[in-house]
């Protein structure tokens, strides 16, 4: 459905890697037809999903392996990854002091969004 609503628009999917076999065959169907057959109550109707798909997968074993190639980081079927134009990754370098920096900071600055927060987000600075 997420398709038929987005025609003539963008739609954006998230863990595209834990689509069913079944979406998998509908969203191949409207990414190469730019439909969607539907046959519900007796109704058998074809549904127009003109859209841009903008997917975003996780990689098999939780980090991408720059040793292998794009597809058997991915559990995804060749014959869906053909219909993007464009396929780009992106890594997360493991950097410990810097995840520290970036988690301190957001949890800093949800405390001070709050206003029981803001003395314990100036203490939590202060111990550091």
């Amino acid at each position: 459905g997420a398709l038929v609503l987005a025609d003539q628009g963008v739609c954006l999917i998230d863990e595209f890697d834990k689509m069913n076999d079944q979406d998998r065959t509908s969203i191949h169907e409207a990414m190469e037809q730019q439909s969607i057959s539907i046959s519900k109550a007796g109704i058998v109707t074809s549904l127009q999903a003109r859209c841009a798909v903008i997917a975003a997968a996780n990689p098999i074993k939780g980090r991408y392996d720059s040793t292998i190639s794009f597809l058997e980081n991915v559990d995804l079927p060749d014959s869906i990854l053909s219909r993007f134009d464009c396929l780009c990754v992106v890594r997360d370098i493991v950097d410990t002091a810097k995840d520290d920096r970036i988690a301190n900071f957001v949890v800093q600055s949800h405390m001070k969004s709050h206003p029981k927060g803001s003395k314990q987000a100036e203490q939590l600075s202060q111990s550091q």
